[in-house]
């Protein structure tokens, strides 16, 4: 079973959990994938259904984003025993205290990347219905927080200055692709007071520098507007990718040009001269 020592532990929401004995038993609770986010308008939403769409593999542009975060979408095999008739209550339901996370480099033999930690959380799993329907619940969970991100963000992104001014913001940038294998464990509690751990899931994250960055056609002014590359026509249409900025999906450079020097194209003058390196 993992461990839930602290290891330069990350806590995120929730209270501290006591360190209560815990079952053997790695069948009754799994995460079974990561469920992708769907966006209607400005709204995004998850959702529990595991036939929905799922992120098989992550990618993270840490020229966008500093953190990295997933949604598990965790399945109780536990059957249902409440019964009316004989007032009994329900006992199976799965309080998921939390997650213990290990990054490694490769593959899930790797070496570490950064401590293992522990993100504390409370979400609540039904129980199956029958044998074989599993109940599920998706939750949030921040796999890599800011500080290995910006450490991720040093060594991935190498950015060339030569040039860069505060007229020209926009350096030649090269990534220097990473794989990182995310291993997960979640740890609860039945309603019937039985600790329980799952099994491991490792989930794959490819970790790059611009990327999921792309650079519509229409989002080019004219010259005779601004001269020059830039991203500063029209606005982006809201997707998937908006849900959570420069992870899994390409990204629009409209969502971050004005914000993110990285989100303009090579060229980019703040000013429209048109003259700036490329």
């Amino acid at each position: 079973m993992a461990s839930r020592r602290l290891l330069g532990a990350v806590v995120i929401g929730g209270a501290l959990a006591s360190s209560a004995g815990c079952v053997d038993n790695t069948v009754s609770i799994f995460i079974r994938q990561v469920q992708a986010p769907t966006a209607s308008g400005t709204t995004c939403t998850l959702s529990s259904d595991p036939t929905g769409l799922t992120v098989p593999v992550g990618r993270f542009d840490v020229a966008v984003a500093n953190h990295y975060t997933i949604a598990p979408l965790i399945a109780n095999q536990m059957i249902s025993r409440a019964n009316a008739d004989q007032l009994r209550v329900e006992t199976t339901f799965f309080s998921v205290e939390g997650f213990v996370v290990e990054l490694h480099q490769d593959s899930p033999d790797g070496p570490l990347v950064g401590p293992a930690f522990t993100v504390y959380q409370n979400t609540i799993v039904p129980p199956g219905a029958s044998a074989g329907t599993p109940g599920y619940a998706y939750t949030q969970l921040e796999v890599i927080p800011t500080q290995i991100g910006l450490q991720l963000k040093n060594t991935v992104c190498a950015l060339d200055m030569r040039g860069v001014t505060s007229d020209c913001p926009v350096p030649a940038i090269q990534s220097n692709d990473r794989s990182i294998v995310a291993k997960l464990t979640a740890f609860g509690n039945s309603l019937g007071q039985h600790s329980i751990e799952s099994a491991p899931f490792y989930y794959p994250i490819h970790v790059c520098c611009g990327c999921l960055l792309r650079f519509p056609t229409d989002a080019d002014a004219p010259d005779m507007t601004h001269p020059g590359p830039d991203c500063l026509l029209g606005t982006a249409t809201i997707d998937a990718a908006g849900c959570n900025p420069g992870q899994d999906f390409g990204l629009d450079c409209r969502l971050c040009s004005n914000s993110n020097p990285l989100c303009q194209p090579r060229g980019f003058s703040v000013s429209g001269t048109g003259t700036c390196p490329r």
